[in-house]
């Protein structure tokens, strides 16, 4: 059984929740502003990028194929991060979360002066970054940049609380749908923020992120 006071902060449910609203966020931002690319959900990308090409546009899959690599790159230097900073008073979460929370916070602040791919990209590889750092929540395997794992959950732990009925299953099926709804409220505060603030509604984002670089302070 997981018991929720047993579980590292970077594993509670409410770092879980604004984790997957910090996507959700970036996401609706992105395939509004930047020519309905994702910065995390490279599965779109790929979609894309493989369209594209079969139709010998390409410029256009390159457009696609640079997000893609940027989130390999945020992952594979999350792991250099991981490997060669010491411990120290922060945390693997807090130093990914810091880098992410000041990123954001420029290309919120500069966006009308950087090109629509470096944005796309330099989000990619930050939301990698992320997704590397977060990989579990309360003990579950969990991804907070996409929902369709956090779907596939629902779906395994309701079927295994019917067989076993065990109530544990349906609390975690529970878990993973509030994880799905909350990356959908990212979405929707995005969309609402935009209509207000345009481009600067990203900075709502770093504030979702410096929120959760508090929380990670506390045991």
């Amino acid at each position: 059984m997981i018991l929720k006071n047993k579980n590292p902060m970077q594993e509670r449910l409410r770092i879980g929740l604004l984790l997957v609203m910090n996507s959700g966020f970036i996401d609706s931002y992105t395939f509004e502003y930047h020519h309905e690319r994702f910065a995390s959900l490279q599965t779109g990308n790929i979609i894309q990028a493989g369209f594209h090409l079969a139709q010998g546009h390409w410029k256009a899959t390159l457009f696609f194929v640079i997000p893609i690599i940027f989130f390999v790159l945020g992952a594979a230097f999350n792991t250099v991060l991981n490997h060669f900073v010491p411990a120290g008073k922060l945390s693997l979460q807090q130093h990914s979360i810091l880098i992410e929370f000041i990123g954001i916070a420029m290309i919120g602040v500069f966006n009308h002066h950087l090109a629509s791919t470096v944005i796309i990209s330099a989000l990619s590889f930050l939301l990698a970054m992320q997704l590397d750092s977060f990989p579990k929540l309360r003990g579950l395997p969990f991804t907070s940049v996409m929902s369709t794992g956090n779907l596939r959950n629902v779906g395994t732990n309701l079927v295994k609380y019917f067989i076993n009925r065990d109530h544990i299953f349906l609390h975690n099926a529970w878990v993973f749908s509030i994880l799905v709804v909350f990356f959908m409220v990212g979405a929707f505060s995005s969309a609402v923020l935009s209509g207000i603030f345009g481009t600067f509604a990203l900075l709502g984002s770093s504030i979702i992120m410096f929120v959760v670089f508090l929380l990670l302070f506390k045991n």
